[in-house]
């Protein structure tokens, strides 16, 4: 009988495992594979190469004014092609307002990217580019990663073992490697119920870490003397003159340091507070749709020429 039932144990585990593999259950956990994942000193960083950059456009007209867009999936515009995402038809429409010199406008967000991940790419591509307007979306993205094998894990309050793994309680460290590296089904059960740590620094101290991390932003643009505009990302769960009366808790965390350091900050659902927010979204989360996208065009086509016009010398 006991050998029956260790038998069915063993079954029912294999056959968990198999689903697993199958069917790709994700956990709650994000985690990076491939998309040309890689290190800038030191931070997983990622990028689905698909034209969003926009790179030739400052080789082929080096005269033009650069914009800098960074971000995470809400600027990507997941789901979208990369003619559908919103900085495409931006150009489009700045040069049609400008047309000389023209405009380039660089798309550096990446599906999946926090505040690290975007801070380590535009440390590359801000000096590189010299940009005269940084776009720089705020979402609550103060979740870290941690290259595990040949992936990036979101370990988030999950502890990090002397190994470098992350583990269930009591498993010992190389069984839990050899399960970890191995089992889906073993790595599915380790990010949804694995040993914790205490609270993180942007979990128990918001406004620090606003404070710090944007403050490294604020420095980065200004070492090139470009503009700095913050755009906070809105929640798509409810109409946008809600989400202006109430907004996310860390909004207000933004718009102060904004308003101490000078920066131009803006709220997308203010924004867009006259628009069906359900004809625009993609997912109750913060995605828009095409049709999202394409209302955000002549937003953003606004905040660039203000603030273009606000950093102009005065003739």
């Amino acid at each position: 009988m006991a050998l029956l039932a260790a038998g069915g144990v063993l079954v029912a585990l294999v056959v968990a495992e198999v689903s697993f593999q199958w069917l790709k259950w994700p956990p709650r956990t994000q985690i990076v594979r491939g998309f040309g994942l890689h290190q800038l000193d030191g931070v997983p960083v990622w990028e689905e190469s698909d034209g969003r950059q926009n790179r030739a456009c400052v080789a082929q007209h080096p005269e033009r004014t650069r914009i800098l867009f960074f971000g995470s999936s809400i600027t990507y515009g997941v789901g979208l092609s990369a003619g559908e995402a919103f900085t495409a038809t931006l150009q489009e429409a700045l040069d049609a307002a400008r047309p000389t010199p023209g405009f380039c406008v660089l798309n550096f967000a990446q599906p999946g990217f926090a505040f690290e991940q975007k801070y380590a790419v535009a440390k590359q591509e801000i000096p590189r580019y010299r940009p005269a307007l940084v776009m720089w979306e705020d979402w609550v993205e103060w979740s870290s990663y941690r290259m595990i094998d040949d992936a990036a894990y979101g370990v988030g309050d999950l502890r990090v073992r002397a190994d470098g793994f992350v583990g269930m309680p009591h498993v010992p460290d190389a069984l839990n490697r050899l399960l970890f590296r191995h089992s889906r089904l073993y790595e599915y059960v380790t990010l949804s119920l694995g040993e914790r740590v205490a609270r993180t620094v942007g979990d128990s101290d918001p406004a620090g870490w606003f404070d710090h991390h944007l403050a490294d932003v604020t420095a980065l643009a200004g070492a090139v003397n470009a503009r700095l505009v913050f755009y906070l990302a809105s929640p798509l769960d409810r109409p946008f003159a809600e989400s202006a009366a109430a907004p996310p808790d860390w909004h207000p965390l933004v718009v102060d340091f904004a308003t101490r350091h000078g920066v131009p900050v803006y709220q997308l659902q203010r924004e867009l507070i006259d628009q069906d927010y359900l004809a625009l979204r993609r997912d109750p989360c913060c995605h828009f749709n095409a049709a999202g996208h394409r209302a955000l065009v002549p937003v953003m086509r606004r905040i660039v020429l203000e603030q273009l016009d606000a950093a102009a010398p005065a003739s």
